[in-house]
C-alpha cells in the first residue's frame, strides 16, 4: 500500500467543520470538501458568473485541467479519452444509450449494482436493447468468478461491475473478469464510483474498455463532477444520443450545413468530447484538481492505509458484538471503507434511522441484506468508531 507516509489527521478533520457537530460515516454516498478546495471552488463560480463572456476562456482551461487531472488519476493514455459528465451514472447512460447492442445481445452485471448501473440498462432493454442479466457475487472472489462463468453465454456482449460494490463494500476482482472477457471479445465497463480516492485504480492494469466514476464521494471534490473513461479504440463504437454545438467535427458552420443539416459532411468528434455539447457548467469543474491535488498530497498510500486500518478495526469490533452480522470481508484486499452489517432486531432502514436521530451518526441503509453501511474516509477517527459500537451496545435488543 505505498510508503509509509502519514498525515496530521487533527489538522484535516479541521479542515472539514461539519465534523464538529456529526460523526460523518457516509462518504460513500457524498463526501466532503476542504475548506482550502471549497475556498478555490467557490472563488471559480464567483469568477464565472461575475464575468460571464469575459471570464470563459478562464473557465474552459480549468474544464480542461480536470479532465487532464481525471485521465492521470486512472492513468488513461490520454485525455481525449475521457468525458466529463455529471457523475458516474452519465457515464452509464451514454453507454447504455449509445453502444449498438441488439434485443439478441446481453449485458451482464452483478445482484448489488446502484441503480445508477441497472436503470439504465433496463431502460435500455425496454426500448428493444440488449437484455440485462444478473449474476450474484460474493465474499469470496473466486466463487463471485465462478458465478460470474455460470452467467456468460455465446450472446453476452457487455459486462457492467463494479469495482467495489455500494451494498457490501466487497472488492470485486475486475482485473480477472476483464481478462476473461477480453479473451471472448466481450466488453467490460468498470463502475469506479466506490474504489476512486480509495486506493489506486488504474485503468491499464484493470484492462476494462470503459470506466466511470465522480469526483463528489472518496474524492472530497464538487458535486456535479464526474467522467466517463472510454478506451480510444471504443469511442467510434458508442453514438451520442444527445448532440449540439461542440460535439460535432468540423465545427459547426451555419453555411456549410446549409437548409438540411442531416445530409450535410460532419461527424462526431472523434474524442470522448463528442458526449459534451453546448455551454457547459466549466467552472464547476474548476477545483477538481485542487480535490485530487489535496488528497495526493496527504499521500495515497497514508489514505489507503488509514482506510483499511479504520474499516479493519470496526469490522473486529462488530464480531465481538452478539446480533452483528457482518456482510463485508475482513481482508482489505477483498474489501474497502465501506463496512455493511446486519443487527438482529433491527431493520437496516430502522437501525439507520435510529442511528441518525438520537446519535447523530451518518451512514445509509442497505435494503439487501437489510443492513447499514459505514464508511470509513480518510478522516475517520478512532472516536468515530467508539461511538458506533457505543451506540450499538445501547441498542441492542
Amino acid at each position: 500500500m505505498g510508503n509509509e507516509q502519514t498525515y496530521d489527521l487533527a489538522a484535516v478533520r479541521a479542515a472539514l467543520p461539519i465534523l464538529r457537530e456529526v460523526t460523518y460515516l457516509n462518504t460513500g454516498t457524498v463526501g466532503l470538501m476542504p475548506e482550502p478546495v471549497l475556498e478555490r471552488h467557490l472563488a471559480a463560480q464567483a469568477a464565472y458568473e461575475r464575468g460571464g463572456h469575459v471570464a470563459q476562456e478562464a473557465a474552459r482551461d480549468a474544464y480542461e485541467r480536470a479532465r487532464a487531472a481525471f485521465a492521470a488519476l486512472i492513468n488513461a493514455r490520454h485525455p481525449d479519452e475521457i468525458a466529463l459528465t455529471r457523475n458516474a451514472t452519465d457515464g452509464v447512460a451514454i453507454l447504455a444509450a449509445g453502444l449498438r447492442l441488439t434485443p439478441e445481445d446481453i449485458v451482464l452485471t452483478t445482484t448489488q449494482e446502484h441503480p445508477a448501473v441497472l436503470l439504465p440498462w433496463a431502460a435500455a432493454e425496454r426500448r428493444g436493447g440488449a437484455r440485462l442479466r444478473l449474476f450474484p457475487i460474493s465474499a469470496d472472489p473466486d466463487e463471485t468468478l465462478a458465478a460470474f462463468e455460470r452467467a456468460l453465454t455465446p450472446a453476452t456482449r457487455l459486462v457492467v461491475v463494479s469495482h467495489v460494490s455500494c451494498e457490501t463494500g466487497i472488492r470485486l476482482p475486475v482485473a480477472e473478469i476483464c481478462r476473461r472477457c477480453r479473451e471472448r471479445g466481450i466488453l467490460t465497463l468498470v463502475d469506479g464510483a466506490q474504489s476512486l480516492g480509495q486506493f489506486p485504480v488504474d485503468v491499464q492494469a484493470i484492462g476494462c474498455d470503459a470506466l466511470t466514476g465522480n469526483g463528489h464521494k472518496w474524492l472530497g471534490g464538487p458535486k456535479g463532477t464526474g467522467f466517463l473513461y472510454l478506451r480510444r479504440e471504443l469511442i467510434a463504437q458508442v453514438e451520442p444520443m444527445l448532440v449540439g454545438d461542440g460535439s460535432i467535427q468540423p465545427d459547426f458552420d451555419r453555411v456549410a450545413l446549409g437548409d438540411r443539416p442531416a445530409e450535410a459532411a460532419w461527424d462526431y468528434a472523434p474524442t470522448a468530447r463528442r458526449f459534451e455539447y453546448g455551454t457547459r457548467n466549466w467552472h464547476t469543474f474548476a477545483a477538481l484538481p485542487d480535490a485530487i491535488n489535496y488528497l495526493a498530497d496527504l499521500g495515497w498510500g497514508a489514505i489507503e492505509r488509514h482506510c483499511a486500518a479504520t474499516s479493519t478495526a470496526l469490522k473486529e469490533q462488530l464480531a465481538t458484538l452478539p446480533g452483528i452480522t457482518l456482510h463485508t470481508p475482513t481482508s482489505w484486499d477483498q474489501s474497502s471503507g465501506l463496512v455493511t452489517f446486519s443487527y438482529h432486531g433491527w431493520t437496516g432502514e430502522e437501525l439507520s434511522r435510529c442511528l441518525w436521530d438520537q446519535y447523530r451518526i451518518i451512514q445509509r441503509r442497505v435494503q439487501v441484506p437489510s443492513a447499514v453501511r459505514v464508511s470509513c474516509a480518510y478522516f475517520t477517527t478512532d472516536e468515530d468508531i467508539t461511538r458506533v459500537m457505543a451506540a450499538l451496545h445501547e441498542l441492542r435488543v
